[in-house]
């Protein structure tokens, strides 16, 4: 071991309900020990963090871990060059959780994105539970507002690729054939894949795909498209009734509305439905997180 070298964490765990993965770039390591600072707040032992580490300087094993020592971190040689390119680090945190970890469901999770509730693992597995078929969970179809969502712009990427691309049209075959949308995603700020979807995406070879570097098909729309691909359905856990509250770039409810509802999960937090920006917003965020319950 090098010198000074922080020792990894113990191989394998029981009883860990969630793994989540947050993906870290060049420029996110505040927003990313905030983030973890929230989900071990609200989950405590019940969750095992990893850190896909594209290659960044900021979120090298030593940083990380000098932070947060039982952090896992599994680092992608070449970086991807960030969204749409993000496949390759949700491959890497999938596999090193199947290889090292006992967990109910995998997380994935944007580092601009935050836990905003207690019991993070316990609310979101409730949710799952009572979806026997589910095995990708987030926001899905309607947004926490009430809004729709529009998966247009996917379907015509995939319809692009699928030309050129024999495993994604092996996989686009399999999961419309299940009832699978060509396009339908879960929004990729938060979601959850269980573990029998995981080791389904393993064991079934969709986590071997090997992402054209033309492509703009990005994360959560794979992962969507794999998981139906395998016989699992999608599950809404983000629309009104929901307990994700994400859209892309900024939230869409006003903080004290995430903060006292349902919500357990928010993205993004880089700017505030009243305007605030992400300083401001996680500095709230973590001032209403100090009153909850001891995980």
């Amino acid at each position: 071991m090098r010198k000074g070298r922080i020792p990894p964490p113990p191989r394998r765990r029981s009883e860990v309900r969630s793994v989540a993965c947050f993906l870290a770039g060049p420029a996110d390591r505040d927003a990313l020990f905030d983030s973890i600072d929230a989900l071990l707040r609200s989950d405590g032992d019940a969750a095992q963090v990893i850190v896909a580490d594209d290659s960044s300087v900021v979120a090298r094993e030593a940083v990380v871990r000098e932070r947060q020592p039982g952090v896992d971190v599994v680092r992608n040689r070449l970086s991807t060059g960030g969204p749409p390119h993000l496949w390759y680090l949700c491959k890497l945190g999938i596999e090193r959780a199947l290889e090292r970890y006992d967990f109910e469901q995998w997380v994935k999770m944007d580092c601009d994105a935050l836990v905003t509730g207690p019991s993070f693992s316990d609310t979101t597995l409730a949710r799952v539970g009572d979806a026997p078929g589910a095995g990708i969970a987030g926001c899905v179809d309607v947004r926490c507002d009430g809004a729709p969502t529009d998966f247009r712009y996917h379907a015509e990427i995939i319809r692009s690729d699928i030309r050129r691309d024999r495993t994604l049209a092996s996989a686009v075959e399999r999961a419309t054939a299940n009832g699978w949308e060509v396009g339908n995603n879960v929004h990729g700020g938060v979601f959850t894949i269980t573990r029998d979807a995981c080791e389904a995406l393993k064991r079934e070879g969709w986590l071997d795909w090997r992402r054209p570097w033309y492509s703009l098909l990005n994360e959560d729309v794979a992962l969507s498209l794999f998981v139906a691909a395998c016989g699992f359905d999608m599950l809404s856990i983000g629309g009104p009734e929901g307990i994700f509250c994400t859209a892309n770039k900024s939230l869409i409810l006003t903080k004290e509305e995430i903060a006292d509802g349902p919500w357990v999960a928010a993205h993004s937090v880089r700017q505030g439905l009243d305007g605030e920006d992400e300083p401001a917003l996680r500095a709230f965020f973590r001032e209403r997180r100090e009153a909850w319950p001891s995980p």
